[in-house]
């Protein structure tokens, strides 16, 4: 297995570009297990009556495991998704949700996400996620879900 605590900026390992970014900082990325931190903000696209929806932690929780995808499939000198390649990352099921609490503008998030590879080739990876969301040691949300990334050589 691996361990990673040092890294690039957000931008550099996830294809969302503001306002889409759902996360600020990646903790560590171990094995199978990716930590971020995301400040919610009052002008986050999921914000609404000063609280985080659900919808913003399901893709905080995507972002988050994305984040491990780019780290186990690169190579040195590659990244993952490629603008120039039109690549597709979607959630496609959710398969549990339990929310325990909104968090509210100014919290700090904690994700943190397994990630269980299912499927992968060159062009498609399924993976199975279950997730968890926190807020100043509470949980917030816990998930499972079913992500699918296509990636298309030109």
């Amino acid at each position: 297995m691996y361990k990673h605590t040092s890294f690039p900026d957000i931008e550099e390992l996830i294809p969302h570009r503001p306002p889409m970014v759902m996360v600020d900082r990646v903790v560590t990325v171990d094995g199978f297990k990716t930590e971020t931190c995301f400040g919610v903000r009052p002008d986050c696209v999921f914000v609404q009556d000063g609280a985080l929806s659900e919808m913003g932690m399901l893709e905080n929780l995507a972002q988050t495991s994305f984040i491990f995808l780019n780290y186990f499939f690169i190579r040195p000198n590659e990244v993952l998704w490629d603008k120039e390649k039109d690549n597709l990352g979607v959630i496609s099921t959710i398969l549990e949700l339990e929310v325990q609490k909104l968090p509210k503008v100014g919290d700090q998030l904690l994700t943190c996400t397994h990630t269980e590879l299912v499927f992968t080739s060159d062009f498609l990876k399924i993976c199975n996620i279950q997730g968890r969301v926190s807020v100043n040691g509470e949980t917030a949300l816990l998930a499972s879900m079913k992500m699918l990334l296509q990636t298309k050589d030109q």
